[in-house]
């Protein structure tokens, strides 16, 4: 009975809203459908999930979520959650100790990259990325580590121990003096009366210093339970197949009767006005602004009601960043810059802001704020301009119909937006049908309803300002920053009135053009180098993977700095930077972005080398093409420009001296360089010494012959309509026969130890260590291969003796390279901050790891390498932009391109000896900058 009177009463509602049938919008004519995939409910209460998605093909993603996180914690547990997700790597029920990442990177998956986790206020999710699914022995070992993450940990007390070290060096590492500010502004402003700002993930060190073993068991007992888990299968799978293990596995895991409910909590925006200045000389450069809105969130919105507000939101963000952006581009701006958003994903999921965030000109703080809050103002009066709200419509229109013409995503996406249902309680929406319904919705949006929108969250109330800077800055008051902001919102300020960029005609271009005087098919028929008449040099290579319409290209030329006198060094390495301010031949640079006739490429001037960039859709071929040949014959230096330019480096330079990791950088790179009075870096001298004449004196003798550059096209090119392009443009750029070389300074440094040894006082109290090694080595595939497999056999073994035995770091940064300018040479990276007290004993062990690569490679470690090596080698094949740097190597270095099938070949061909044949290299008489910034004894 109850059901028919429920179905009357709808057909009675039904009747009421026919009579406004011609007033609702497309956007109801479009059903919000749940995605088509595999999901349910186990009797314990676990959920599941589970897709058949194949981008990419043979591989999956495996996700565990948890409706667990920080904010659970009780006053003596801060920092368990979080320390909990550490344990999951240490030891469960079926794999002991490290055994987990030991059998996950036997199989050729990565910790961190592919293994990862991460807690948040109210959620912890654990996450396993690329798959390969052939392994069907692999899938069923990983279900069992997503059951035992559900409730089967070990937690031994050893293990707990080692990893309250790991954990200690976490926070050493990440609670920086910008973190620091970053987190007064969250606690003490955004959730400010919150149990949310006393609950940040990291915890106290107190806590986790002190805390016994069975507080954490309690903790893991109490909140880790199939109720509040999901388990998240999204890749080439067999959907139903995969449904059955998990019911089979996943049912066994009990439910408690008598467990606690899982409580929620929320932030309030209460009436108050909160205003922080935040000193701090670390934080060093030009002082930044930031104005807050807040709002309450509605949690209880339909998925529908959701997609509305977000479309709603990501166009407010769109305009009001393009507005701001623009205003702080105007010479009388008080800011060098002005941004605005509406999402921080750092944020509890009940409270929204918006944000505006100014970067202030000199003694501009209370003028910043104001403009700020006029905006904000403006927008509330009048909203968008026609053509703002109609351009940026536009946009979202294109971007939902290419989504939906996709017709899906990649595993991670897919596995990401399923974990935020689960959170939110609420099913998961089909991708092609989301985007239809956004689409239909925005084509339908009147500028009136984004008005209304904004109009519900502009308010004093709640509001928050924070300024953020050194402690050498003069900060208003409260009562000053007050008024500013109260008066502009008291304010009438007229409508926004874009200033007009109109699109500026290039001027004519009468080229003469050049010839193809040799034309070569290379090897395997997929590519040509043409010789034009002034000597240019030209290749083009087809893509590899046909369905993709970019171009991308590439021109170099050797010499670069090398070539240039001392005194031209410092304007060498910004006069890229001012050309590109400036704009293009006669158009300024916001014509040049308004321009439909032209695109111009990025530019560098490197140590040894002149380099031009860029990649375009093939239609655009030939505005590239301009583009290029203006950079050589028309580069533009305003002098209008240079002040506001220079601007923002003198910020920079001022945000880097703060920080005390720059001086032993700065120190670094001197003593790699040998102390060359060549070495140069950024810092006051260099900006004094940049002028806009010297600049364009560097810029016009780098970029200037033709015939010194090799210009590389890779895409899906009509060659009959690409080689008359070529040489209409390419052929026309001035060119003669003196080719540059390299003048090799021998920046490089001296034979044995340098040390850099550093001592500076520190708020944080961390050692920083940095190793830098290097010496001559052949450049070719092989040597390339043992120089990847020693970097990644170096981090695995100082993550298991200097992260997991020591814990003496949160984790050592090992990168390797080979080189082939200015010779053939390998370099060898090592970078960690560590606890002081630790510092000498770790670095003995990262020469003790080196060189014992020398006389002993162990087997399992190496067989575990080569897997995932493999699984990256197949992972690439239909990677164009790796494909693209290796068509530039194969030209630079004049040997042939390296195919998918040989790298497998090389691969499957190394040995541990020959490994260690090189790793005997390496430790013979290298080159060493042993860099170590150490703090205050005192202060430790």
């Amino acid at each position: 009975m109850k059901i028919h009177i429920k179905y009357l009463l709808a057909q009675m509602l039904a009747l009421v809203f026919c009579f406004h049938i011609t007033k609702v919008q497309s956007q109801d004519k479009t059903e919000l459908k749940p995605a088509n995939i595999t999901t349910g409910v186990l009797e314990n209460g676990m959920h599941y999930y589970i897709m058949h998605n194949e981008n990419p093909r043979g591989r999956a993603a495996m996700y565990f979520a948890q409706n667990v996180g920080s904010i659970l914690e009780e006053e003596n547990q801060r920092g368990l959650a979080h320390f909990l997700e550490h344990m999951a790597f240490n030891g469960t029920e079926h794999f002991k100790n490290k055994e987990m990442l030991e059998y996950l990177e036997k199989n050729g998956m990565k910790f961190g990259s592919e293994i990862n986790a991460s807690t948040h206020y109210d959620e912890t999710i654990y996450k396993i990325h690329n798959i390969p699914v052939q392994n069907e022995q692999l899938l069923d070992s990983l279900l069992l580590i997503l059951h035992d993450w559900s409730g089967s940990l070990t937690l031994s007390e050893e293990e707990i121990d080692n990893e309250r070290g790991v954990v200690r060096e976490e926070w050493r590492t990440r609670y920086t003096a910008q973190r620091k500010a970053s987190d007064s502004v969250m606690n003490q402003g955004l959730l400010k009366g919150s149990r949310y700002a006393k609950r940040g993930a990291i915890g106290t060190m107190e806590v986790i210093n002190n805390f016994e073993y069975e507080e954490l068991r309690n903790y893991y007992k109490k909140w880790y339970r199939p109720d509040l888990q999901a388990v998240i299968i999204v890749g080439d799978i067999d959907e139903k197949k995969m449904e059955e293990k998990v019911k089979e596995l996943f049912s066994k895991i009990p439910l408690k009767k008598d467990r606690p409910k899982r409580k929620k909590y929320d932030v309030k925006v209460r009436d108050d006005f909160t205003y922080m200045n935040i000193a701090n000389n670390e934080l060093g450069g030009a002082p930044s602004v930031e104005y807050y809105l807040r709002y309450e969130v509605d949690n209880s919105q339909s998925s529908a009601e959701i997609m509305k507000n977000e479309v709603k939101l990501s166009m407010l963000n769109s305009i009001l960043d393009h507005r701001l952006s623009s205003i702080a581009e105007s010479p009388t701006s008080p800011v060098y810059t002005a941004r605005f958003s509406s999402n921080d994903f750092k944020l509890p999921k009940n409270i929204g802001i918006l944000k505006i965030t100014l970067q202030p000109k000199k003694d501009s703080l209370l003028p910043a704020l104001k403009l700020a809050a006029t905006e904000l103002k403006r927008f509330y009066l009048y909203g968008a301009t026609s053509k703002e709200f109609d351009g940026f419509k536009y946009s979202k229109e294109q971007r939902f119909k290419s989504a939906i013409k996709k017709g899906g995503s990649s595993n991670i996406y897919h596995a990401i937006e399923i974990s935020e249902a689960f959170f939110n309680d609420h099913p998961y929406m089909d991708y092609k049908e989301s985007n239809q319904y956004q689409l239909d919705y925005v084509k339908n949006l009147k500028n009136e309803d984004l008005l209304k929108f904004f109009r519900k969250y502009y308010s004093l109330n709640g509001n928050v300002v924070a300024i953020l800077g050194s402690d050498e800055i003069q900060y208003p008051s409260k009562k000053e920053v007050m008024n500013t902001v109260t008066t502009a919102k008291n304010s009438q300020p007229e409508p926004y009135k874009e200033v007009e960029v109109k699109e500026k005609k290039l001027f004519d271009l009468e080229l003469q053009g050049g010839n193809i005087i040799s034309e070569e098919h290379l090897e395997g028929g997929e590519a040509t180098k043409f010789i034009l008449s002034n000597g240019a040099r030209v290749w083009l290579y087809e893509r590899i993977n046909a369905n993709e319409d970019i171009v991308f290209f590439k021109a170099k030329s050797p010499g670069g700095r090398s070539q240039l006198k001392e005194e031209l060094l410092a304007s060498s390495v910004y006069a890229p930077v001012f050309a590109e301010a400036s704009g293009l031949a006669n158009l300024n640079r916001k014509e040049l972005r308004k321009s439909r006739e032209v695109m111009a490429p990025g530019v560098k001037i490197n140590e040894y080398e002149e380099v031009l960039e860029r990649y375009v859709d093939k239609n655009n071929i030939e505005n590239l093409l301009k583009g290029v040949h203006l950079t050589f014959t028309h580069p533009r230096f305003d002098d209008v420009i240079f002040d506001v330019t220079k601007q923002p480096l003198e910020n920079m330079n001022s945000m880097l001296q703060a920080r005390t990791q720059s001086t032993l950088s700065d120190s670094l790179q001197m003593a790699i360089a040998n102390y060359s009075p060549r070495e140069v870096h950024l810092n006051e001298e260099l900006l004094n010494e940049l002028s806009m004449e010297d600049m364009e004196t560097v810029y016009r003798d780098r970029i200037k012959n033709a015939a010194d550059f090799k210009f590389v096209f890779m895409g899906n090119l009509d060659r009959e309509k690409f080689i008359p392009l070529i040489k209409k443009y390419i052929g026309s750029i001035p060119g003669n026969d003196s080719i540059e070389n390299i003048i090799d300074h021998n920046l490089r440094p001296k034979k044995g130890i340098e040390k850099v040894h550093m001592v500076r006082e520190m708020q944080t109290p961390q050692t920083t260590v940095s190793i830098y090694i290097t010496e001559e080595l052949k450049y070719n595939e092989t040597n390339k291969l043992a120089i990847n497999i020693i970097e990644q056999l170096l981090t695995k073994r100082y993550m298991e003796r200097i992260r997991e035995e020591e814990g003496g770091t949160y984790g050592v940064r090992v990168k390797g390279d080979l080189k082939y300018i200015p010779e053939d040479h390998f370099t060898l990276t090592i970078n960690f901050n560590c606890n002081p007290d630790k510092a000498d004993k770790l670095v003995e062990i990262v020469y003790e790891e080196l060189d014992a690569l020398s006389n002993n490679i162990d087997p399992a470690e190496f067989i575990e390498i080569k897997a995932n090596l493999k699984k990256e080698i197949n992972d690439e094949k239909t990677n164009t932009r790796n494909y693209f740097e290796k068509v530039i190597a194969s030209i630079e270095t004049n040997s042939s391109i390296s195919d998918n099938e040989e790298d497998l070949q090389r691969l499957e061909a190394i040995t541990p000896e020959d490994i260690k044949q090189v790793a005997k290299k390496i430790n013979k008489d290298p080159r060493i900058v042993e860099g170590i910034l150490m703090p205050e004894k005192e202060k430790i």
